[in-house]
């Protein structure tokens, strides 16, 4: 019973990761080589409409107060769709 059980779960996070697939989309931003520090990307969560730059640089405060810099996400806030293309949508309204 516990192997059917355990089975049953890794089934249902296996159709919930394929329910997922590309909803996710990153594209590199200008100046985006990677390599020496210039490494960054918008992220797009398709489904919810959040935003994120992942940036390969970025200073990091660390416990003891002082500062280094590593990868990082900077969480942008959230787009809502327009009601037809070419519209503008103004950030400040939710």
């Amino acid at each position: 019973m516990r192997i059917l059980c355990m089975l049953c779960g890794a089934l249902t996070l296996s159709a919930a990761a394929l329910a997922d697939e590309g909803r996710y989309q990153a594209l590199p931003l200008a100046g985006a080589t990677g390599g020496q520090g210039g490494g960054r990307a918008f992220i797009l969560d398709t489904r919810e409409g959040h935003v994120w730059i992942w940036s390969e640089n970025e200073p990091i405060a660390t416990p003891d107060g002082s500062r280094r810099y590593g990868a990082g996400f900077i969480y942008q806030g959230r787009l809502r769709p327009g009601a037809q293309p070419g519209e503008w949508v103004d950030g400040a309204t939710r």
